[in-house]
């Protein structure tokens, strides 16, 4: 076995996932959020994301792109849990869930992006965001495990139905869009191919949405701190050292 091939001790292994942790979950905390929509789901998706890939990260740490696999662990999750949701609702329908948690303090653009957004149907949404963030149509089929196809295809049903949440709140409520300074309206027309770089309203309206989560995340210390605590435990109980780790 070469050099690069040999097994790191727990203890280092631990330090090495600890800072990827660091890293990646601002920025994972902030989406799982806008894919959630509260701040106690999007904790426990993004720590069982995490705790999922731990006890491989030997394996996962020489991959080029770790990220990739921490975020579709997450993405999995959160349809699990959408779709466990949605038959506890038919179960209990006017019983309110607790969200211990404190969602974030938004400014009124970004909440009522997010808003709009977690119309779309979960997967939908996923697309969304993914092509907000400038992926490839190839990139995001590779993220979510999903074809090419099934990725344009998710951003038509996007666009079409981000266009009727928009005309059902112009009747409903008889004003000119469904988000402020006419966001509402751009978001009907998202474009079809994801390998333009064109710039638009609404692609412009959900990126500052998500940079806003972004700024709250890396600022919130506590919520990190928690899930790593939580990390650290399923270390323990899987026999790893976290002595010296940071």
């Amino acid at each position: 076995m070469g050099t690069g091939d040999e097994v790191r001790p727990p203890h280092e292994l631990m330090r090495d996932f600890e800072e990827f942790f660091e890293r990646m979950s601002p920025k994972l905390v902030a989406r799982a959020y806008g894919l959630c929509g509260n701040m106690q789901d999007a904790e426990d998706v993004v720590q069982e994301a995490f705790a999922a890939i731990l006890p491989q990260w030997e394996r996962y740490s020489r991959y080029e792109t770790p990220e990739a696999v921490v975020h579709r662990a997450m993405c999995q999750r959160v349809w699990k849990l959408r779709r466990r949701h949605t038959r506890w609702l038919k179960r209990i329908a006017d019983v309110p869930r607790p969200c211990p948690r404190p969602d974030p303090q938004l400014s009124v653009e970004t909440r009522e992006v997010l808003w709009a957004l977690r119309e779309l149907p979960l997967r939908q949404r996923t697309v969304v965001d993914l092509h907000v963030d400038e992926f490839s149509a190839q990139e995001i089929a590779d993220k979510l495990g999903i074809s090419v196809k099934t990725v344009r295809v998710h951003l038509f049903k996007a666009r079409a139905s981000l266009r009727e949440i928009c005309g059902q709140t112009e009747e409903r409520e008889g004003r000119p869009g469904l988000l402020p300074t006419a966001v509402g309206p751009a978001l009907g027309v998202l474009p079809l191919n994801l390998d333009e770089g064109e710039e638009e309203e609404a692609v412009a309206a959900v990126r500052r949405a998500e940079e806003e989560l972004l700024r709250h995340f890396e600022a919130d210390r506590a919520t990190r701190s928690r899930i790593l605590a939580a990390l650290r435990e399923v270390a323990v109980r899987q026999s790893w050292s976290v002595e010296g780790a940071a």
